[in-house]
């Protein structure tokens, strides 16, 4: 729980500007809800493994550690970019950020595609 709480709290006090409403945090994940009505599912169980799944009206982006895809650079890091089958290296996030650092790429990355 204190993992999640670190998520919300950080969602909070750096991109307010972005968030619709409070983060709401439940049992294993943080939900924000954005501006343009879309939301972001954060999931950080332990530090090398996160989830950030932004479901949008007509695309998802999920930023994740799932161990598929080894071809790739990032690998396990990797973005599911638009669409479940669209596979690109992931350049947002950082395998050593702790938690705090990579929200903040992640939701920075969401400031930039909402405009903001």
């Amino acid at each position: 729980m204190h993992r999640l709480i670190i998520i919300a709290q950080c969602a909070e006090e750096h991109f307010s500007n972005i968030l619709k409403e409070m983060p709401l945090i439940f049992s294993d994940r943080v939900r924000l809800v954005f501006i343009d009505d879309s939301f972001m599912d954060i999931k950080y169980p332990v530090d090398s493994k996160y989830s950030f799944h932004w479901q949008r009206k007509d695309e998802m982006i999920r930023i994740d550690t799932a161990p598929h895809h080894n071809l790739l650079l990032t690998y396990p890091r990797h973005v599911n970019m638009g669409k479940e089958n669209n596979i690109v290296e992931n350049t947002i996030t950082k395998i050593d950020n702790n938690i705090e650092e990579n929200v903040k790429c992640v939701l920075g990355f969401v400031c930039l595609r909402l405009g903001n």
